[in-house]
C-alpha cells in the first residue's frame, strides 16, 4: 500500500526508484560478464597467464570495470537509501488505509448488510 500512495503522490519519486533498480540489477549482470568472460580466458589459455598479453589486457579492463561499477553501486545505494526515507513521509497514510480496509473487510461479519 505504501508503494501505492508514493505513486499516487510522487509518482517521480517511484519512477526514480525503479529507474535505479533497472540500473542496478544492470551493474549486477555486468559484473557477472566480465567475471565469466576472465574465468573463460583464464581456462583456457596455455602455458604461463603472465606471458600471455590478452589475459593481461582482459584483468585490467575488469579490474577497471568492476571499481566503476563498485562505484556506481555505491552512488546507487545513497540514492536507494534517499528514496526510502522519502517514502517513509507517507507511511502514516498508507498505515491509515491499510486500517481502513480491513476495518471495513471486518464489518460483514457484525451485519449481513455490509457485505
Amino acid at each position: 500500500l505504501l508503494a501505492r500512495v508514493v505513486l499516487q503522490e510522487k509518482p517521480e519519486l517511484e519512477q526514480e526508484r525503479q529507474k535505479l533498480q533497472a540500473e542496478v540489477n544492470g551493474y549486477q549482470k555486468k559484473i557477472v560478464e566480465l567475471q565469466d568472460d576472465l574465468l573463460y580466458r583464464l581456462s583456457s589459455c596455455q602455458g604461463s597467464l603472465l606471458d600471455d598479453p590478452e589475459i593481461v589486457d582482459v584483468l585490467a579492463m575488469t579490474k577497471k570495470t568492476s571499481k566503476d561499477v563498485q562505484d556506481k553501486l555505491k552512488n546507487a545505494g545513497e540514492a536507494e537509501s534517499r528514496i526510502k526515507s522519502a517514502c517513509e513521509e507517507f507511511r502514516p497514510v498508507a498505515t491509515r488505509g491499510s486500517i481502513l480496509y480491513f476495518l471495513i473487510a471486518e464489518m460483514s461479519s457484525i451485519n449481513v448488510m455490509y457485505q
